[in-house]
């Protein structure tokens, strides 16, 4: 088993599940050596021999209830890891009814229930973790927020709106509350106050200003305000000068009141400091089309095509290292909240 275990924390699982054979053929009464074998399967992505050694402990009529809870838990993670959904949170339901405490047994079956859209028992669940883990009120919003966002879907506005002030009472600082709340106000025509709910996002998360400043300028032009969109632009730029996308939307609202020669420049400022930003290139493309000048938006485009093979940014998740090039309040690998960064 300690030749088992060195063999796991260097990587070697074929060679793991030897010295784990061979302790089961010394002591082939040992559950400990079963539920690490059946462990090691299932890190293997040997699903069907981790259920079966695990259903098969389950059989045993001598076995202790802590070894019965973590073969249930385990079991559990098997089928969830082979994507049996429906049979993983069966099995999590099973343990919690002996264990009704067991904390990873409650993230797993919300993180199951997360992902089926049931946000009502999610949150249900999540009521019950309660004070045991310190992120509750904020997870608790997110849940609030997904189930407000289904309710809009469906056409319930009202519904939504309800959900989000509850999200909001658990955790005033969730951003993603803010932006359902603005993308609500904007659908009612309510311009003003989407832009009020996005300002209060704004601050809260630092992948914030890509999701949020085309939001902005689409309610500023139907507010008929398109300076105050470029002073709240000027404002970021002034906090953070290398804001690009701040710049880039500058230079976007400088555009739409018709000052499109100053547009240019910022835009050709932008790229002094970021030679790889793409939109840009492509945006004083489209500048110099609109005023027909040709010549010039050839060479613009002449350049955007030399640069295309470069990757789009990407965010990283904090808890796992998953990459993605969109913001996911939850990162869709490991289940963990406001990690995208």
């Amino acid at each position: 088993m300690r030749r088992a275990l060195h063999l796991v924390l260097a990587g070697d699982l074929g060679a793991a599940e030897l010295e784990l054979a061979e302790a089961a053929r010394i002591d082939s009464s040992s559950a400990d050596v079963y539920m690490a074998l059946a462990n090691l399967y299932r890190a293997r992505g040997e699903i069907g021999r981790a259920i079966q050694i695990h259903q098969n402990l389950l059989l045993q009529p001598d076995l202790s209830e802590a070894l019965r809870v973590e073969s249930l838990l385990s079991l559990a993670l098997d089928f969830r890891a082979g994507g049996f959904l429906r049979r993983a949170a069966a099995s999590f339901e099973e343990l919690l009814e002996a264990d009704p405490g067991n904390l990873q047994a409650l993230r797993e079956l919300e993180r199951l229930r997360v992902e089926s859209g049931d946000w009502e028992s999610a949150i249900q669940i999540r009521r019950k973790i309660g004070a045991a883990d310190a992120a509750t009120p904020s997870i608790l919003a997110h849940l609030w927020a997904g189930l407000g966002n289904a309710a809009a879907l469906n056409g319930d506005e009202g519904g939504a709106r309800r959900a989000f002030r509850r999200a909001l009472s658990r955790d005033k600082n969730c951003a993603e509350v803010y932006i359902a709340l603005g993308e609500q106000s904007l659908r009612e025509g309510k311009a003003r106050r989407a832009i009020g709910h996005w300002q209060r996002a704004l601050p809260l998360h630092a992948a914030l200003g890509p999701v949020l400043y085309p939001r902005f300028c689409e309610a500023f032009a139907q507010a008929g305000d398109l300076p105050a969109f470029e002073s709240l632009l000027r404002d970021r730029l002034d906090e953070n000068p290398e804001d690009a996308e701040a710049a880039l939307w500058l230079a976007r609202a400088m555009a739409k009141q018709g000052r499109v020669d100053e547009a240019l420049s910022a835009l050709r400022r932008l790229l002094d400091r970021s030679p790889d930003r793409l939109a840009a290139h492509a945006e004083i493309g489209r500048l110099l089309l609109d005023e027909s000048r040709s010549a010039d938006a050839l060479k613009a485009f002449d350049e955007l095509l030399g640069r295309l093979p470069l990757q789009p940014d990407r965010r990283r998740c904090t808890g796992c290292g998953s990459q993605d090039t969109r913001l996911h309040w939850r990162c869709p690998q490991c289940g963990e909240w406001d990690s995208f960064v």
